[in-house]
């Protein structure tokens, strides 16, 4: 479907809640268009053509030729359309940006082709979000919002293609720039603090901004949660040099080189002693519970990811935010921007449900109990109609982009409908993180076990003690090989003996992984699992260096759940303060 047209469909909140509407009661007629008009838009590429498709193919061609891909898969042809291949490699569109993910392959970080309307289909999915926001909290509308977005600088390939983050090129395309301004709503910050590529800048110049303008904000957000959290956390930082500059209503020159920024900043300020002294007066509290609401009295809701591993930060939100509601709206990635939408964002951020915006992506579902085989079959994959109520998929998509049945590698559990629409939860993501012996835990096992075990310790010390975020690896130097998992706490009392309670936390965790790994364990083919505390502020420094190296943007970053990088292993093992293992 046109991205242009269905903008036009829905420029309204109601006309994009009837859009939804309608499309959740036509699930399997808007697929089977899409499908047919993707096949049309890329016909005659030497893709389709290597696998036996000429001229338009038929739904059926499609679904019998086209092989299920993973990124190894595709990666040549990606590689190609990165090296300034203009010809119809995979798709028809010229390719003038390339996405770059999250994740890696082969330790670089993984391109993917981005379609012209990749943008356009991005505003969409947020404006159907937005309806959605405001049906069910209006107030969310009724003022500025604080978010906390970061871009970086976009790279240029070989063959002289533009690589960027999803999140990044559209903060720099057309739909952003070009978008309707709201005085009364909008953001706090200006465009330029938004497009400053000087993280530490603009966190500054967006905290600034948002303080000055605290009697205005009813939201609080970021794409995820750990850039919030991590953004909050700043203000611990960088709130005395924030009070003078809200007092002289001028920015700080050592901190704000940027002159753009530094110019868009200071049309915002005045001086406001008053203010000033309320900050100083709260954040010069060491309680720091609820600050979110001491600073920004109007605020009533946040907006942010919380699924699968941005889940380990709602404590943190909640602690900051004494609170408030989470809504977590989208559901997007680099391969594709319009992936779901949450119809009911207003929701436990442990019960979020996405509903797949059906109509620029063919989807197709892999059953669980298929995508742990080594070459699963194309006759396993199932249409979006066609899935069963409480079971588990992989997801597999295709698009406009030169995606064909692609894995995308993450794991959707269905847990409900929305007319003939499936909703799914987001489980987390496909494959193994730690392997010793035939243990193979993955990501889902892994954060179960390290919350189970964190609750623990936070019932046993009263709250006082939590944890702020975590990684792991496997340490083979020893024989058997044993799991190592890395913790950052919030210690706002000391423990009376950090290792006993470790130790606890280690029996705890391991109880919480597989029967496997049990067994291993009683068997002695697996050590004793080990937790090592490390010192405030080291997950922080990581973040630091993988943007200071060019492997990701402090927006888009996640902590990855298994350590693999030996720069990043450097830091871990350098700022290790305490470690026990289980018994």
């Amino acid at each position: 479907m046109d991205a242009t047209a269905i903008l036009s469909a829905i420029a309204c909140d109601e006309q994009a809640l009837g859009f939804m509407e309608h499309v959740t009661r036509h699930v399997s007629s808007v697929q089977d268009y899409v499908l047919q008009l993707l096949l049309e838009a890329n016909a005659g590429t030497d893709y389709f053509q290597r696998h036996g498709l000429h001229g338009i193919p038929t739904k059926e061609e499609f679904r019998r030729l086209l092989p299920i891909t993973t990124y190894s898969d595709m990666e040549a042809d990606f590689q190609r359309l990165a090296d300034g291949d203009e010809s119809k490699t995979i798709c028809a569109a010229r390719v003038l940006e390339m996405l770059t993910s999250s994740g890696t392959s082969g330790g670089k970080q993984k391109l993917f082709p981005k379609s012209p309307s990749y943008d356009q289909e991005f505003v969409a999915l947020n404006r159907v979000a937005r309806a959605a926001l405001n049906k069910k909290a209006p107030y969310a509308s009724r003022g500025k919002s604080l978010q906390f977005f970061y871009v970086r600088k976009p790279g240029i390939t070989s063959g002289g293609v533009t690589t960027t983050s999803g999140l990044s090129g559209y903060f720099t395309s057309p739909a952003f720039r070009q978008r309707k301004l709201d005085p009364e709503s909008g953001y706090t910050s200006p465009d330029q603090v938004i497009l400053c590529v000087d993280y530490q800048q603009a966190s500054y110049c967006h905290l600034l901004c948002g303080l000055t303008q605290s009697q205005e904000v009813v939201s609080i957000g970021a794409a995820f949660a750990s850039t919030l959290v991590r953004s909050l956390k700043a203000l611990k930082d960088l709130w005395q040099e924030l009070c003078v500059d809200i007092e002289t209503g001028r920015v700080n020159d050592n901190i704000v080189s940027d002159l753009s920024v530094k110019h868009a900043v200071n049309a915002l300020l005045k001086p406001d002693p008053k203010l000033a002294a309320l900050v100083r007066r709260e954040c010069s509290k060491s309680n720091w519970r609820g600050i979110v609401r001491r600073l920004w009295p109007r605020a009533r809701i946040i907006q942010a990811i919380v699924t699968g591993s941005m889940q380990q930060y709602v404590p943190a939100i909640d602690f900051f935010s004494d609170g408030l509601p989470i809504a977590s709206s989208i559901y997007a990635s680099s391969e594709c921007s319009t992936l779901g939408v949450n119809l009911s964002p207003v929701c436990s951020p442990y019960d979020v449900r996405y509903s797949p915006f059906p109509c620029f992506v063919y989807y197709e579902f892999l059953p669980v109990s298929s995508s742990s085989s080594s070459s699963p079959s194309r006759d396993d994959l199932v249409q979006l109609a066609e899935v069963e109520l409480g079971r588990e998929y992989e997801l597999v998509i295709t698009t406009r982009a030169g995606l064909y049945r692609y894995r995308v590698g993450d794991v959707l559990k269905v847990v409900g409908f929305k007319n003939s629409m499936p909703q799914f939860s987001f489980v987390g993501r496909a494959g193994v993180l730690l392997s010793v012996d035939t243990d193979k835990t993955d990501e889902v096992e892994l954060h179960t076990a390290v919350t189970t075990a964190a609750a623990v310790m936070a019932k046993r010390n009263r709250g006082d003690v939590r944890l702020l975020d975590y990684t792991s690896r496997v340490n083979l130097s020893s024989q058997p090989g044993h799991y190592v998992v890395y913790w950052e706490l919030s210690l706002d009392a000391a423990m009376e003996s950090m290792e006993a309670e470790l130790r606890k936390c280690c029996s705890v965790m391991e109880e919480s992984l597989s029967v496997v790994y049990r067994r291993n364990r009683r068997e002695g083919s697996v050590g004793a699992l080990e937790i090592k505390v490390v010192e405030p502020g080291t997950f922080d420094r990581i973040v630091d260096h993988v943007v200071f190296v060019g492997q990701g943007s402090i927006g888009q970053y996640k902590t990855p759940r298994c350590a693999r990088d030996p720069a990043v292993l450097r830091i871990l093992e350098s700022s290790v303060v305490e470690s026990s293992r289980a018994r």
